[in-house]
């Protein structure tokens, strides 16, 4: 673009309520594998997002999450990041037109406080069923 360098990056998000020309998703950070640790973080707006078939575990040092692990089926299997925390703090709207990669789908044993722990971090309720994506 006119010979400068763009900048990308790969970023995780978990789709939690459909519109009609957009979505609006939670993202998914490692905070540079540092999880909850990373300064300014706020450990009670996360909760782990692990991959099915793995255990939930914190980092060496990290604080206590309020919040319980989500669970996310891959379509190809490959685990998340150990590191991967869902932060409820902030939902980002993505029009359609963008490109995505599907990143699987929470558990349906997790939908349910997955969706309570958006409310009550934004003071809204959906009766939609998540979906990730990348």
């Amino acid at each position: 673009m006119f010979g400068e360098m763009a900048h990308t990056q790969i970023r995780r998000f978990i789709v939690v309520h459909q519109k009609r020309e957009f979505c609006y998703a939670l993202p998914i950070f490692t905070y540079g594998k540092q999880g909850t640790r990373k300064p300014g973080v706020v450990p009670s707006e996360h909760a782990i997002a692990h991959s099915y078939g793995y255990q939930a575990t914190l980092l060496p040092g990290e604080a206590e999450l309020e919040k319980d692990p989500i669970c996310i089926v891959s379509p190809d299997g490959a685990p998340l990041s150990t590191a991967s925390r869902i932060y409820f703090g902030i939902h980002h709207p993505i029009q359609y037109n963008v490109k995505v990669k599907d990143l699987g789908y929470v558990v349906p044993a997790d939908v349910s406080k997955f969706t309570q722990y958006w409310a009550m971090e934004n003071g809204t309720l959906t009766n939609q069923g998540p979906e990730a994506g990348q």
